[in-house]
C-alpha cells in the first residue's frame, strides 16, 4: 500500500504555465518544506507531494485542448475572461477535470497566483461543501449556479476540507455567477492573501474582496507588483500561518505541560529529511 503523502495543488496564474509556476515557487516550496515537522511523518510517511497541472485552456488557440496537444505554447489558463462581470468559459469543464488529474485522491492543501488564485479559494469552497454539515444546503447552492460540485466530490472520494488555501494576488469571482462559492457566513477554511502593494492587475479592492469571503483570512503585503513574492518577511509570515493553522493544531499535545516522555523520545528518533515529490501532469 502506498504511503500516504500531504497532498498540496499548485496553480499557475493567466498566460503560465505548470513549468514555469514550479520554477518561481522553488523558494516558497523549500520554505515549507522547512515549516513541517518530523512529527508529520505519523500521519503522511510518504511526505509532501506538490501537484503541477497545467490549465486545459490554451491561449493560443482560445480553446480546450482535446488531449492530444504539445502544451509546449507556455500560455495556459483555466478560463477565459479576466473579469469580475461575466461567466468564466471553460471554468466548469476545468472544475470537472480536475480529479482525474489528481487520479481520484484527495489534496490536503492548495496554493495559487492570480487567476490560480481565485480557483484555489474556488475549490477551497468546493472541499468545504463536502463536510457533513450543512453540506447539502451548500452543495445546493453551488447546483442551482452550475457549479458542477457533485463532479468535483464524487471524483474525489474522501475529500474533506482542506488544511490551507494560499492565494497569492487572487480575486473573487463573478458573483452573479459563482456567487455560491462565496457564502454569507464566510468560508472557514484557514487561507493566507499576499497581496503586491503596487499591482495594477488586481488592484487592492479585488483582492479584499476575496479576503471578505473568509471568517478568519490572514493577509500580508508585499512590496512589490503582480508578482510571486520572494522576500524573507512573507516566506516567513507564510511559514507562521502554516504552523499556527495545521501544525499547532495538529500537534498541539507536543506543548502539554505534563507530555508523554516516551513519545517525546519516539518523535526523535524518527526524525529524518521529509521528502518531497513534484508532478507534473496536463488536465484535459
Amino acid at each position: 500500500m502506498a504511503e500516504r503523502k500531504f497532498r498540496i495543488l499548485m496553480l499557475h496564474g493567466y498566460a503560465q504555465s505548470a513549468s514555469l509556476f514550479r520554477i518561481k515557487t522553488r523558494l516558497l516550496r523549500e520554505q515549507i518544506l522547512d515549516s513541517f515537522p518530523p512529527a508529520l511523518y505519523d500521519e503522511y510517511p510518504g511526505g509532501i507531494e506538490y501537484l503541477f497541472p497545467d490549465g486545459a485552456v490554451s491561449l493560443s488557440t482560445n480553446s480546450k485542448d482535446s488531449g492530444d496537444d504539445d502544451h509546449e505554447d507556455g500560455m495556459r489558463a483555466w478560463w477565459l475572461n479576466l473579469d469580475d462581470t461575466s461567466r468564466y468559459t471553460f471554468l466548469n469543464e476545468t472544475i470537472a477535470s480536475l480529479p482525474t488529474y489528481l487520479n481520484h485522491t484527495p489534496i490536503d492543501a492548495l496554493i495559487g497566483f492570480s487567476q490560480g488564485g481565485a480557483l484555489a479559494v474556488m475549490l477551497a469552497s468546493l472541499c468545504e461543501a463536502a463536510a457533513s454539515s450543512p453540506s447539502q444546503a451548500r452543495r445546493q447552492s453551488l447546483r442551482d449556479q452550475g457549479i458542477p460540485v457533485d463532479a468535483f466530490l464524487n471524483g474525489l472520494p474522501g475529500q474533506s476540507p482542506l488544511r490551507f488555501v494560499i492565494s497569492l494576488c487572487g480575486f473573487r469571482g463573478t458573483m452573479d455567477y459563482y456567487g455560491s462559492l462565496y457564502p454569507a457566513v464566510g468560508l472557514t477554511t484557514p487561507s493566507l492573501h499576499a497581496m503586491g502593494v503596487f499591482d495594477s492587475m488586481i488592484a487592492g479592492p479585488k483582492s479584499q474582496e476575496l479576503v471578505a469571503s473568509f471568517q478568519s483570512p490572514q493577509v500580508v503585503h508585499y512590496y512589490g507588483g503582480h508578482f510571486i513574492p520572494r522576500d524573507r518577511q512573507t516566506m516567513q509570515t507564510i511559514v507562521a500561518f502554516i504552523k499556527a493553522h495545521f501544525l499547532v493544531q495538529k500537534y498541539q499535545a507536543e506543548n502539554n505541560p505534563n507530555p508523554n516522555p516516551t513519545a517525546s523520545v519516539r518523535a526523535r528518533r524518527k526524525f529524518v529529511p521529509f521528502r518531497v515529490r513534484v508532478s507534473h501532469r496536463i488536465i484535459v
